[in-house]
C-alpha cells in the first residue's frame, strides 16, 4: 500500500479543500502567497519562489521526503496556516479527503442551501470515502437543533423526476448501511436555476435492492424538490423525529406520573422537574398532557365547546400535524360534535403582524397547513391580528359549564391547566372568542374562503401554494423523509395536503 492511498498528508488534504489539485491551479496561489510575504516582510528580503510541477506532483502525492527549502515553507506556512512540518506528515483522520471530491454542481448545492434557508447549512465532508456530508437544521424558538447525514450528486432529468446514476455503488452502499438517519440529495440546473431533489436513504436503500446492476439508477420524482414547502417539512420533521427519540425514555417513565397530575385541580409542573428534557420532549408532553386535560373535561359537555389556541409560529403550531395525539383529539373533536347538522365547531388564533413578520416562508407555510388541517376536520378557524389577544390564555369554553384552561405555548412551565366555572373569567373567554370571530384577518363562510384569505394575510402564494400541496399529496412524503418516532404519524399531513391541494384553481 503507497504512502498516497494509506495516510494523505495534510499538504494534500487542504489542497483538495481548496480544489488546488493541478499544478497550474495551485502555483498561481502559490505566487500570490510567495508575492505577500515579499510585501508584508520587506526586511527578511525572501528569495524569490517558485514551484516546479515536478515538485508539487510529489508534493500531492506524498512521495516527498523531509522538507523544502526554509523560504518555501515560509510561503506555504502563509498559504495554509499550518507549520511546514505539519504539512508533510500525515493528515489527521478528521481530515481525510473524500474518494470522490465534491464537484461544482454539489457545491452549488450546497451554497444554495444555506443562502436561501437561514437555520441551514450543508457541509461538504472532507471524511474518508466511507464518509458522507453534513446537513445542519437549527432551530428558532422550540427545536433544540439537529443534523443529517446526506450523499449529495449530480441528477439528470427524468419524466416527472430526476435520475441519479450509480456510478459508485459500494460508496453509496456504504451511506446507507448505518442505521442513523439520511438523506440522498440530487441536483439539478435548470433554466429556473438550481433545484435540488430529496430521497429519504430507506426510500433509496429500497430502490437498490431491487434494481442494483451496471446501469442502475435512483429516482426522485419531482414532488420532493425543495423549496419553502419541502424545507420545512422536513425541518420539522428532523427536529422533532430526533428530539423526541432522544427523549423517548424520559417520555416513558413520565408517562404514568401525569395520572396523579390529572386528578389536582390546578398543575404547573416547572421544566426542573423533568431534567434532561428537550424543548421538543417539553412541548410534547405539555401538549399531551393539556390534550388529556382537556379530553377529560369534556366528558361531560352538553353545549358545542369553543376554543382557543396560543400557537403563532410554524414551530409550535407543526405539532398539530405530526403528533399522533394531536391527530386523535381533532378527530374525537369532529365525531362527536362537528358532525352533527347545523353544528360549527370554533377555534381562535391570534396571529399578530409582528409575529407574521418575524416568521420565514416555510414557517408560515407550516403555520397555515395547521390551520387547513383544523378546517379539513370541519374546524372553523378564526384569526386575530390584535396583540393584546396574545395574553389570551389556551381555552376550551362549554357555554354554562366550565372553562378548560390548558397552555404549553409559552407557558412558564412545561404547561398550565386548571378549569373554571367563574362567570366573569368564563364571559372573558366568550368575549375573546366572539372578537376574534367578528374580526378574523381571514374571514369566509367556507373553508376555501377562510383559507385563500389566511394564505394572503400570511404573504403566501395561493396559486403556488395549492398546486406544490397538490403534487406532494399525491407522492407522500414518507418517500422524502420517514420519521423513526412511535410517537409522530404522517397521515394526516399528507391528508392535509391533499385537502389543500384540491383547493387549487
Amino acid at each position: 500500500m503507497t504512502a498516497r492511498t494509506a495516510a494523505p498528508t495534510l499538504f494534500r488534504v487542504l489542497a483538495q479543500q481548496r480544489r488546488w489539485t493541478t499544478w497550474e491551479i495551485f502555483a498561481i496561489h502559490f505566487d500570490k502567497a510567495a508575492a505577500s510575504v515579499v510585501r508584508a516582510q520587506p526586511s527578511r528580503k525572501p528569495k524569490p519562489v517558485t514551484v516546479a510541477r515536478r515538485t508539487f506532483d510529489r508534493w500531492f502525492t506524498g512521495t516527498w521526503r523531509g522538507l523544502p527549502r526554509a523560504d518555501t515553507c515560509y510561503v506555504l506556512e502563509h498559504l495554509f496556516g499550518f507549520p511546514a512540518e505539519d504539512l508533510f506528515r500525515p493528515a489527521p483522520v478528521v481530515l481525510r479527503p473524500a474518494a470522490t471530491p465534491a464537484g461544482p454542481e454539489q457545491i452549488r448545492a450546497a451554497q444554495s442551501i444555506e443562502t436561501r434557508w437561514a437555520t441551514s447549512r450543508l457541509s461538504l465532508t472532507t471524511a474518508g470515502g466511507s464518509g458522507w456530508d453534513t446537513w445542519e437544521l437549527d432551530g428558532r424558538r422550540v427545536f433544540d437543533g439537529t443534523s443529517l447525514a446526506v450523499h449529495l450528486q449530480a441528477a439528470d432529468s427524468l419524466d416527472n423526476a430526476v435520475r441519479l446514476p450509480v456510478t459508485e455503488p459500494d460508496q453509496l452502499k456504504e451511506f446507507l448501511r448505518p442505521v442513523r438517519r439520511g438523506l440522498v440529495l440530487g441536483t439539478r440546473t435548470a433554466d429556473a436555476g438550481h433545484q435540488v431533489f430529496v430521497l429519504d436513504a430507506l426510500t433509496a436503500r429500497n430502490q437498490i435492492r431491487v434494481g442494483l446492476g451496471a446501469e442502475f439508477t435512483l429516482v426522485i420524482p419531482d414532488a420532493h424538490q425543495l423549496d419553502d414547502l419541502t424545507y420545512g417539512i422536513i425541518w420539522a420533521i428532523a427536529n422533532i423525529d430526533d428530539a423526541l427519540l432522544a427523549d423517548d425514555q424520559l417520555l416513558h417513565a413520565e408517562h404514568g406520573a401525569l395520572n396523579a397530575y390529572l386528578e389536582l385541580p390546578r398543575t404547573a409542573p416547572s421544566r426542573s422537574s423533568i431534567p434532561g428534557l428537550t424543548s421538543v420532549g417539553a412541548a410534547w408532553i405539555g401538549s399531551y398532557f393539556c390534550y388529556r386535560h382537556i379530553t377529560r373535561h369534556l366528558a361531560d359537555a352538553s353545549e358545542l365547546p369553543v376554543f382557543w389556541t396560543r400557537e403563532q409560529y410554524g414551530e409550535s403550531s407543526v405539532g398539530w400535524l405530526l403528533w399522533a395525539h394531536k391527530q386523535r383529539y381533532l378527530r374525537e373533536i369532529e365525531d362527536r360534535f362537528a358532525i352533527q347538522p347545523g353544528r360549527e365547531v370554533t377555534r381562535a388564533f391570534c396571529l399578530p403582524e409582528a409575529a407574521v413578520k418575524d416568521s420565514e416562508p416555510y414557517e408560515l407555510i407550516l403555520l397555515f397547513l395547521s390551520i387547513a388541517l383544523m378546517e379539513m376536520h370541519r374546524v372553523n378557524v378564526h384569526v386575530s391580528d390584535e396583540p393584546e389577544m396574545t395574553a389570551v390564555d389556551g381555552f376550551v369554553l362549554v357555554p354554562g359549564q366550565r372553562a378548560v384552561i390548558a397552555n404549553w405555548v409559552r407557558a412558564e412551565g412545561i404547561w398550565q391547566a386548571t378549569t373554571t366555572s367563574g362567570h366573569a373569567a368564563m364571559r372573558d373567554y366568550a368575549d375573546a372568542a366572539g372578537h376574534a370571530a367578528h374580526h378574523s384577518v381571514a374571514p369566509g363562510t367556507t373553508s376555501p374562503e377562510r383559507l385563500q384569505a389566511l394564505a394572503s394575510y400570511l404573504g403566501l402564494d395561493w396559486v403556488w401554494l395549492t398546486r406544490r400541496c397538490r403534487e406532494l399529496g399525491e407522492r407522500g412524503i414518507a418517500g422524502m423523509i420517514r420519521p423513526r418516532s412511535r410517537l409522530i404519524a404522517l397521515d394526516e399531513l399528507e391528508l392535509t395536503l391533499r385537502f389543500v391541494g384540491d383547493l387549487a384553481t
